[in-house]
């Protein structure tokens, strides 16, 4: 009889097959696309800035509108995926997204793109938060880090090629802005090839639809087994009642105040870090008296971190417990940074630039992995779509101080700033964190009728 205990151990004891490999391709199409569109318009606010006589204030408040549609789409997207489905809410997302910034492209004044980046950050981050929830529960437990690290390492060079893509496109002509959201749109092929995807055992088993989890979980082995050969049986697992469903408002419970809050501390203070270099260093280079073709070969260079930093994070996944890593990696940004923001030669700028960039492409795919695996079935969407929304949440305000800073104290400061965001970061981690590196989803989320017989890793058997 299949049930929860028995989807984790039978899931946990999968090998990687070429199934896992085909399948990570298809779910960083919208991850992939997700990531550029969140950098498509801190590539074409210099130029706009140029075209429509653009203010900071504006600038800051389109960037704001954006990641207002994250906070919002995060929060209810992932409470929509917990009650639909993690496919039919990543079919959705991505359409929603993907149609949207196509309307970016299309867009003759600032509060119709005011709008437009609002409904467009309503589906990337809907779409982004179900992919990672999706990776946690379908991966091995002893590999899980692992690929979720590898999905951010497709899903972050959307960063470089964006770079590029605007470097091409953007000089082009007083339009040539416009093509780079109409390439942030090009995710639309994942309807097609979702349709074939499994929906998660672990869910539908909490939906109660317990025939259809074992549908699904058969499914997915026989298609390891076409190319590892038979599985090894698990032992039987005691019938226990299943626990209690829960709703959103248990992410508030005592049960999982702690690592909500922590999560929700993380996401907010990187998202400062994160995108106050990522997406103002454009704008910023171009305040600081580099013309706009420069600045983009200078962004563009810094960008190119995007994949040695998820590749790292491959490396350090599942080999270092992921809440240390999270701590050394943000202070290592921190410092990094900030001599960034002390230094105006340009090979120090492209230098420390690069390895910030780098170490925050790391601590993005390790941050990614880490965040599902701390909630249960029933709300890991809500859960990890709340700290993601929180997250994005700071950055509708976070432009704005920003340009204050910038205004009344100047560039140097702004990235002082961005590195005591990274140093709080890190004390949260290091203090709040939880150990989550090669246990089973069961067991990290604590439910007290599956904890005590969940694999603590994948590689043991339940006696």
């Amino acid at each position: 009889m299949v049930n929860d205990q028995t989807i984790a151990v039978r899931i946990d004891r999968l090998p990687i097959s070429p199934m896992h490999r085909r399948l990570l391709w298809i779910l960083t199409i919208p991850l992939f696309f997700d990531v550029s569109d969140i950098f498509t318009f801190s590539n074409a606010a210099p130029v706009l800035r140029h075209l429509w006589g653009l203010s900071i204030d504006q600038i800051a408040l389109i960037t704001s509108a954006g990641f207002l549609g994250m906070a919002v789409g995060g929060t209810f997207g992932g409470i929509i995926a917990d009650r639909i489905g993690r496919i039919k809410a990543m079919m959705l997302f991505t359409g929603v997204f993907s149609v949207f910034s196509l309307a970016n492209g299309f867009a003759t004044n600032v509060p119709t793109l005011v709008g437009l980046r609002f409904a467009t950050g309503l589906g990337i981050a809907s779409a982004t938060v179900t992919v990672i929830t999706y990776i946690a529960e379908i991966y091995p437990a002893a590999v899980r880090g692992r690929w979720q690290s590898w999905a951010m390492v497709i899903a972050l060079s959307g960063i470089s090629v964006t770079s590029w893509v605007a470097r091409l496109v953007i000089p082009m002509g007083e339009n040539g802005w416009r093509w780079i959201f109409i390439w942030g749109a090009l995710g639309l092929p994942f309807l097609i090839l979702a349709r074939g995807l499994n929906e998660s055992p672990r869910w539908l088993m909490r939906a109660g639809r317990a025939q259809e989890a074992e549908a699904s979980l058969l499914r997915i082995e026989a298609a390891v087994e076409r190319w590892n050969g038979p599985l090894f049986q698990p032992p039987l697992q005691l019938v226990r009642p299943p626990s209690p469903s829960l709703g959103w408002t248990a992410l508030f419970s005592p049960t999982y105040i702690r690592p909500n809050l922590s999560l929700c501390g993380i996401w907010f203070f990187q998202t400062i870090g994160f995108y106050g270099f990522m997406s103002w260093v454009p704008t910023l280079l171009a305040e600081h008296g580099f013309e706009m073709v420069r600045s983009l070969n200078f962004v563009t260079l810094i960008n190119a971190g995007a994949l040695p930093g998820a590749l790292l994070a491959v490396y350090l996944s599942d080999r270092v417990e992921r809440k240390y890593s999270l701590a050394g990696i943000a202070l290592a940004i921190a410092t990094f940074g900030l001599i960034y923001g002390l230094t105006f030669a340009p090979i120090m700028i492209v230098l420390f630039g690069f390895l910030a960039a780098t170490m925050m492409d790391t601590f993005s795919a390790l941050c990614f992995a880490y965040t599902p695996e701390q909630y249960p079935t029933d709300i890991r969407n809500s859960g990890t779509g709340l700290a993601y929304g929180v997250g994005r949440l700071a950055n509708v305000v976070n432009p704005f101080v920003i340009s204050s800073i910038l205004s009344d104290a100047g560039y140097a400061f702004v990235f002082a700033y961005i590195a005591g965001a990274w140093i709080i970061t890190a004390a949260i981690a290091l203090a709040f964190g939880a150990k989550t590196t090669g246990r089973s989803l069961e067991t990290i989320s604590a439910i007290p009728a599956e904890a005590e017989i969940a694999l603590p890793y994948a590689s043991e058997v339940i006696p």
